[in-house]
């Protein structure tokens, strides 16, 4: 049997294609095939649209790249999983732009089949990676915070930092907006400028600045941010790496960051059988807080509308939701 599928043909590019449904193996593995009702995009999904993976070639494999989809179990060779079931999935190599996806039966969580609407819960997965990365920093409270990138990763940041018990969190965005969206979800403060000005002006004017014990950078694919943490933390401070690279070698301030005795922690990638659970949990709990982060809402035929605004953050996108009935 067939099905409908996205592939980018070059970059910046989809084309719509005829597939195969895709088998679910005989291994020891327990797998699902889902039909996928809902997609979202990552930050980390753009650099393959825009063709900034330098050592990707085009045509991408089809159905990529998503990894934030939510569907219907149609088959499945997991006892956890059943045909009817709603899940929220992470799609096997990221393929989930296509009617029917495979996932592997730990990187899926189940949802509640009497939602009116299942597609804000496409925030579930990256909640659960920012849950993840919080639980890395440890107890929280009393601790200052800041974070450098208010887009829809840094905005679930600074709202679970105040729910962990944050003294203080600062919001640090060039966009007025999102840091309007940010003292909504629990920054105290809000400085709407690169962190690079932020560190011009903190070093001109020390008292300016209040170095926090914790700086977050949540915006990736570029090597300036990350030093920007390094010269606004405190000394003995921790510098927590979110973004995701786009290189595979950073020019890293070491002096700045030695002379601190600071601490970095790296975070991608939780343990999804048990963070997807956790983060499903709470953003039912709290939907109503957070499920506005879903500004966008595109059919599948507009993906290539969805990925260029953004990219370019423009139409003050935060997330988009992509139907992905409408084909």
């Amino acid at each position: 049997m067939n099905m409908k599928a996205l592939q980018v043909a070059k970059p910046r590019s989809f084309q719509q294609v005829e597939a195969q449904v895709p088998g679910l193996e005989a291994d020891s593995i327990e797998r699902i095939l889902v039909k996928a009702q809902w997609a979202s995009m990552c930050g980390s999904d753009i650099p393959f649209f825009t063709g900034s993976k330098r050592h990707k070639a085009y045509p991408l494999p089809v159905g990529a790249p998503i990894h934030e989809c939510v569907g219907e179990v149609v088959d499945s060779t997991s006892r956890l999983f059943k045909p009817s079931d709603r899940v929220i999935a992470i799609p096997e190599a990221d393929q989930g732009l296509a009617e029917y996806f495979v996932a592997r039966a730990d990187k899926a969580a189940s949802l509640p089949g009497d939602l009116d609407d299942h597609g804000n819960c496409c925030i579930i997965q990256p909640l659960s990676t920012v849950i993840n990365a919080v639980d890395r920093l440890g107890n929280l409270e009393g601790k200052s915070v800041t974070v450098i990138g208010l887009g829809s990763i840094g905005l679930l940041f600074c709202w679970l930092l105040k729910k962990r018990g944050a003294a203080s969190i600062t919001g640090i965005d060039p966009i007025l907006e999102r840091c309007r969206t940010a003292q909504g979800l629990g920054c105290h403060q809000v400085l709407s400028m690169r962190s690079i000005e932020v560190l011009h002006t903190a070093r001109q004017n020390p008292e300016s600045w209040d170095p926090p014990d914790i700086c977050v950078e949540a915006v990736g694919h570029q090597m300036d941010t990350i030093n920007d943490c390094f010269g606004l933390v405190r000394q003995q401070g921790t510098v927590l790496a979110f973004g995701v690279p786009d290189q595979h070698f950073y020019a890293i301030d070491y002096e700045t960051f030695f002379r601190k005795n600071a601490h970095l922690i790296a975070c991608v990638t939780p343990q999804w059988s048990s963070y997807l659970a956790i983060a499903r949990d709470l953003f039912m709990e709290n939907r109503h807080e957070i499920e506005g982060l879903a500004t966008h809402h595109l059919p599948i035929r507009d993906a290539e509308k969805a990925f260029t605004l953004y990219e370019r953050h423009e139409d003050g996108i935060l997330k988009a939701i992509i139907d992905m009935s409408d084909w």
